[in-house]
């Protein structure tokens, strides 16, 4: 178990020092397709819990695929994961835009975070949890920030301990030719 763990941190090192390095161009995405892809990717999950996802607003952004795709995979990733035991998750992807950027809020109704923690989880290997009730490395979040930060953009979050959380991130809209 020490040496899987061991092996999942260096993955997660490895791709944590790799943000930023895209071989791709910017292309137009549709933010309900990446969302159908990251579903598709937890599905027995979401099959488990009956969890929904809900998709709001700007349906067309134009960014680098790769890395928004890895953000959504990341903090919906997260909102299946830390979910109450009652009920099932419900998630609602919001995106706005305005002239220079797009603006994402995740909802969901899962366990929260405590307000003392808010920044705290962007950091490297930060976990407020044990590894025996919920699986990772500490390294999502922070992965995340740094995908964020690198397109230009910030993170926060609204959460309140047993209601659920909200993360909200922007994205700068890129000057780069569409591919």
């Amino acid at each position: 178990d020490g040496a899987r763990r061991m092996r999942t941190i260096i993955l997660d090192l490895l791709e944590f020092s790799r943000i930023g390095k895209h071989d791709e161009g910017v292309a137009e995405l549709t933010v309900s397709e990446l969302v159908e892809e990251v579903i598709s990717l937890n599905r027995k999950l979401v099959d488990e819990t009956d969890a929904s996802v809900t998709c709001r607003g700007v349906e067309t952004i134009y960014a680098y695929r790769s890395p928004v795709l890895q953000i959504l995979r990341n903090l919906i990733g997260n909102s299946l994961k830390y979910r109450r035991e009652e009920g099932a998750p419900e998630i609602v992807l919001s995106v706005e835009e305005d002239a220079s950027s797009y603006r994402f809020s995740i909802r969901d109704n899962g366990i929260g975070i405590s307000q003392k923690y808010h920044e705290k989880i962007f950091n490297i290997f930060q976990r407020l949890h044990t590894s025996d009730a919920y699986s990772g490395t500490g390294m999502g979040l922070a992965i995340v920030k740094k995908i964020v930060e690198n397109l230009g953009g910030t993170i926060s979050l609204d959460s309140v301990e047993g209601e659920g959380s909200t993360f909200y991130f922007s994205i700068e809209k890129p000057t780069q030719q569409i591919q």
